[in-house]
């Protein structure tokens, strides 16, 4: 009988685990998950501030944008391979970042492409950087 009792104390201990863990799994996904969703739109917006920041045409603006977009796609993609180790890929980002823009320099002055790299590398200060030269042009 003391036997009996043990077994279902036991296999109700691990029941119980196992539908916990399972619970903390689908909560961690759901989290993950709503931070993707956050970064992503984090990223949009500072994207998007800073095309309009920028001093060229509309069509120009949505080429930019769209090249960024495709760097960080790429840039992503090369992050999160599981074919690459971990020293490959820093020197492949570089690479990317070296050559991803080539196509379009004929479009842009050396001016706003120096700026679009700088984005990529720290996009935070390059949008303060042009706002505080945009309101120096305002006043």
């Amino acid at each position: 009988m003391v036997a009996k009792i043990k077994r279902l104390t036991f296999f109700m201990l691990i029941l119980s685990v196992t539908t916990t863990y399972a619970q903390t799994q689908d909560a961690m996904e759901k989290e993950r998950e709503k931070y993707m969703q956050k970064q992503l739109e984090d990223y949009r917006d500072r994207v998007d501030t800073y095309v309009q920041l920028l001093d060229i045409d509309d069509f120009k603006k949505q080429i930019v944008k769209q090249k960024i977009d495709d760097f960080y796609k790429k840039r992503n993609d090369i992050m999160y391979s599981e074919l690459f180790q971990e020293y490959e890929r820093e020197p492949l980002i570089e690479e990317l970042k070296s050559t991803h823009f080539v196509d379009v320099k004929e479009l842009y002055t050396e001016e706003t492409i120096a700026s679009i790299l700088r984005f990529i590398k720290d996009n935070k200060n390059e949008i303060k950087k042009l706002q505080k030269t945009k309101n120096k042009k305002n006043n």
